[in-house]
């Protein structure tokens, strides 16, 4: 049996070590998500961020293994009611943004990554809190069935354009 080349072998475990981080860098975010009373939402982002470098740094493949085992840890700790956010949207956006990119222009892949990222905001709301968002309309007025999506969309692009700018970021000054 042939010995396996050095050189394959380093980027192996670069890429392990690095998905390790990543990892470790997700969950980080997600206890401080936990403890935090105000800042949710950005350690959410962070998170999201963190995978997002794990799609750089390790390949899609390596970066859905990062979530999933994000995913499953984040069940134990913080648990399900502080990590459903991370579950359905913070996580598997950036991996969806990896999908799209590669295959479209900027424009379209932009419109396409926000009405995605549109999907999986109201997947994890009626999931979650379903009941309390329906009685929420219902007792303010027929006309939150138009703003709301909207109002929606809008931040989903809001935190697109802040993921984008931080992969930039990444890109362009971290990654050297």
């Amino acid at each position: 049996m042939a010995a396996a080349d050095p050189q394959t072998q380093r980027k192996q475990t670069r890429a392990i070590a690095l998905g390790g981080i990543a990892a470790a860098l997700v969950l980080l975010a997600l206890t401080a998500a936990a403890w935090s009373p105000t800042a949710d939402l950005a350690f959410m982002t962070l998170a999201s961020f963190c995978l997002a470098m794990a799609v750089i740094e390790t390949g899609r493949r390596g970066a859905w293994l990062v979530y999933a085992a994000t995913a499953l840890v984040s069940l134990a700790w913080p648990g399900l009611a502080l990590s459903w956010p991370y579950l359905v949207f913070f996580g598997p956006y950036p991996l969806v943004r990896a999908l799209i990119d590669p295959r479209l222009t900027p424009r379209p892949a932009r419109l396409v990554r926000v009405l995605s990222g549109g999907v999986l905001a109201l997947s994890g709301i009626l999931l979650f809190v379903g009941r309390q968002a329906l009685a929420f309309v219902h007792q303010r007025g027929t006309w939150l069935w138009f703003v709301l999506p909207l109002a929606g969309l809008a931040v989903v692009a809001l935190y697109d354009l802040a993921l984008g700018l931080l992969i930039r970021f990444y890109l362009q000054r971290l990654k050297r």
